[in-house]
Order: structure tokens, then sequence, then C-alpha cells
């Protein structure tokens, strides 16, 4: 690739305090969200301990998938996997499907203190025919982007507005008419995404593509003065510093708007081409900046490992390459931790949930009930997560998730000691055995629910 709702809820009211203040406090009823609240708003306050990381990422569900099959392939992929990505919504996240995606990547940030970045991906015409073609027409658009920033009003998200969508109306293949409906419909996004209290970002293209006069004009027509602001380098490999500087031009020529960087790919600078570009590397791992410039943050926007179509070697857009991602992997310019308060780095833990799997609960003996998984805690993986089972809505039995489990190491690298096998007493008959994962740190507990068990 080259991508009206009005505040009226308490929980809304307390998302334009997340972009006005340090901490979330109840707001007073008559308090509106407005643009100037969202651009003047700190991007600490944005984006809290940083941008969110899933435990179920698309590098994390390929590590699985490859563990078997290709265990370099799976290495890269975990290595990938403990950063934070961006989630993409597009045509393929519709109904019931874009609920649960939003809903567990809220949920997993409120529960980390972070922030979700997502990505909408579904514009009109997206492409302009190119490998990443689709998208929904214009009213089924409208209406989708109600829905997403519905279901974000009231909570603290940051919106990555479809990608190229500006920069590409300088091809040849987008029309005039295609310009004036990427206006209209992106100008109703902005204050869709507004309304809710939510920091939306426009396109901006790269540094390499469109001149900053003309990217701020684009801009301005699709009304960024009243979003937070723009992005830059999505699924694209110009370096940081050169981003910035381009980014910088446009800032001043758009009101001051803030912006965002992607450095998913950008560690060994411009390939020679966008597309598959070859010996492309990682970039500076996601964090929040506060250098004094308009930047808020470097994101992962593109999902490392993603092919960008059938170009270079590539599977089709959006498919995992794995041959990409360990490329990507071994060429890769993270970045040093930083240390001063300027430039705050995201961990892989963040004060989250234990992942926690249940393989088996059974009745083998009269009375008996035995159960069988794995759990870890990335809040402290060298401790043992403990597993209560319950029954009745009484925990009838734990054990410490500290059994040898060779192969999560290998798929998820964090060690080998986090089986665990208990059996415990349970009354005969038709019992619901429930089990849930106690978590070590500040991201709560994680339950893996109940399994109906006839017991002897």
């Amino acid at each position: 690739m080259r991508r009206t709702t009005l505040l009226g809820t308490t929980g809304a009211l307390s998302a334009l305090l997340a972009l006005t203040a340090a901490a979330l406090t109840p707001t007073p009823a008559s308090a509106v969200v407005t643009a100037a609240t969202i651009r003047s708003a700190s991007a600490a306050t944005l984006y809290g301990a940083g941008p969110y990381r899933s435990d179920t990422s698309e590098a994390a569900k390929q590590a699985t998938a490859l563990a078997g099959s290709d265990p370099a392939g799976a290495a890269a992929a975990r290595t990938i996997a403990q950063y934070p990505v961006a989630t993409w919504l597009g045509d393929w996240t519709q109904g019931a499907t874009l609920t649960k995606t939003i809903d567990a990547a809220v949920t997993g940030a409120e529960r980390a203190g972070t922030t979700p970045v997502f990505v909408t991906y579904a514009i009109p015409q997206r492409d302009c025919g190119g490998y990443s073609a689709g998208g929904f027409d214009e009213a089924t658009y409208d209406a989708w982007v109600d829905q997403i920033a519905a279901r974000l009003t009231g909570h603290r998200a940051v919106v990555v507005v479809e990608p190229d969508s500006l920069a590409m109306l300088s091809n040849a293949a987008c029309s005039a008419t295609l310009d004036q409906q990427r206006y209209r419909v992106l100008s109703r996004a902005v204050d869709a995404f507004t309304a809710a209290g939510i920091a939306a970002y426009l396109d901006a293209g790269n540094s390499n593509w469109v001149p900053p006069a003309v990217m701020a004009a684009r801009l301005d027509s699709a009304g960024v003065r009243r979003a937070r602001g723009f992005f830059t380098n999505v699924a694209n490999y110009y370096p940081t510093a050169q981003e910035q500087a381009y980014a910088e031009k446009v800032s001043a020529l758009t009101g001051g708007s803030h912006y965002v960087i992607d450095t998913s790919r950008n560690g060994r600078g411009w390939r020679g081409t966008w597309c598959n570009g070859p010996g492309s590397g990682l970039g500076t791992s996601p964090r929040v900046v506060a250098d004094g410039t308009g930047l808020d943050a470097l994101l992962w926007v593109k999902t490392p490992g993603a092919s960008d179509g059938t170009c270079n070697g590539g599977p089709a857009a959006g498919k995992w390459w794995s041959a990409f991602a360990q490329a990507l992997v071994a060429n890769a310019q993270l970045g040093a931790p930083a240390t001063s308060p300027t430039a705050t780095p995201v961990t892989p833990a963040p004060a989250v949930a234990p992942v926690a799997h249940r393989d088996r609960i059974a009745s083998g003996s009269a009375r008996r009930v035995t159960v069988s998984g794995w759990a870890f805690d990335r809040d402290d993986l060298g401790k043992a997560v403990t597993m209560r089972v319950i029954v009745a809505g009484k925990v009838v039995g734990t054990v410490a998730a500290s059994a040898s489990r060779p192969d999560l190491d290998r798929v998820y690298g964090v060690g080998p000691a986090h089986g665990f096998t208990v059996t415990v007493a349970v009354p005969s008959g038709r019992r619901s055995v429930c089990l849930t994962a106690v978590g070590i740190g500040r991201g709560g507990d994680t339950s893996l629910g109940c399994a109906t068990v006839v017991v002897r």
C-alpha cells in the first residue's frame, strides 16, 4: 500500500479530560470537546504509558502458527510481537468483528495504562486500484466511521486515518472527482472522531512524495485543523530525521498540527522501492516523544512482516511474509532505550494481564477433576502465575504454573517453566469448573472461562 457523533455521555466527558489534563477525573456535564482541546493536549496525556501492545497481534499469531514448520520465522515473529503495532480496521472488520476488535484493544490498553492505536483503511476507491484496492462506498464508509467513533467514545485512543488517502491524489489513477470525495469523507471522519474525544491523524504521505505546501493544502481541505494532526512514512522506509524535517514544514503550514511518524521499517532507510523494500529493517521502537517539536510519537503503523503486495517476491498485500519478517529483524535498528523524560520508550511488559491457556479439564477418578494448561505474566516472567480452580463460586484448589513447557519458550520466548497440572476434589455430578490466572503485576487477572464436566 502507499489508507457525527455528539459528546453526550459521562464516559465521553471523561475522555475530554484525558485530552486536557494528566489524570482521568470526572468533568462537569457542561464540558464540550473541541478541536482546540484535542490539539492542545500533551503527547503524554494522549498516550499514557505509551502505545498498546497486544498479545494477540498478527505477529503473535504467526509466532504460534509457524512454531512447528518454520522455527526461524516463528522467532522473527516473536521478536516483532514484543512491540506495540497499530490495529488495522478495514472492510474486513464489520459488525460483530469490528466491535470485538475495538473492544479487545481498548480493554487491554486500559488494563496496562497504554493507548490503543487504530488505523482506518476502507475509504472509497482505496489505493486507486493498486495492490491494496478496495474499500466501501461513501454512505457505507460514513456509517462505519460513526460506528468506530461511537465505540471509542469515553476511552483514550488514537486513530491513524486512511494511509495514502491524501498523498495518493498525486497519482494519475486518482481522478479530480475522487479528490473532492476524499476531502468530503475525511472531513466527516475528523468531525466524528473529534466529537468523540479521539485524537485523529490524517495522511501526509512521506518526505519524498508530495511537496509540503501541496500536502498542507490537501490536509486543510480534509479538516486537519479540527484534528490532532497528521502522520508520515506509513509503510515506507525514509529515515526519521528526514521525515521530521518534512513534517515540521507541513506542521507550520497547518496551524501547528501535531504529527506521528511510522518507524516500523525505516531502520535501514530508503530501499529503492516502496514495495517490499529489499534489505529493510525494523526502525526505532514505538515511543512517545516530547522534544519541543510537533512530534507526538514514533509508531509502528504498518504491520512489520505484512507484505505490500505481489512485488519483489511478496505474497498478496496484507499477507504475512515470513522471509521478509526475518529480514526486518536481522536488519533492525531499534534505537537505544531512552533515559530522558523527552523520549519515553515502550517496554514489552507494561503491566498486562497474564497470557494463559487451558489444555484439558477432565474427571479421571471419583470426585476428582484434573486441569492442565499454561500461563505466564510479562510483568515478571521469573515468577510463576497462580492458577485458581473455581467450582460453584468457590476456590477449590490452586497451583503455580511452574512446570516445564519448552514449547512456550519456543513460541513466546518467555522461558520453559510455565506449565501446570492440578487435581482437585469436586463433588460428583454435572459441574461447571472455572479457571483464573492471577495477575502478578497491575495488569489484572485473566479468566480462562468455564467447562462443564461430569464428575464421577
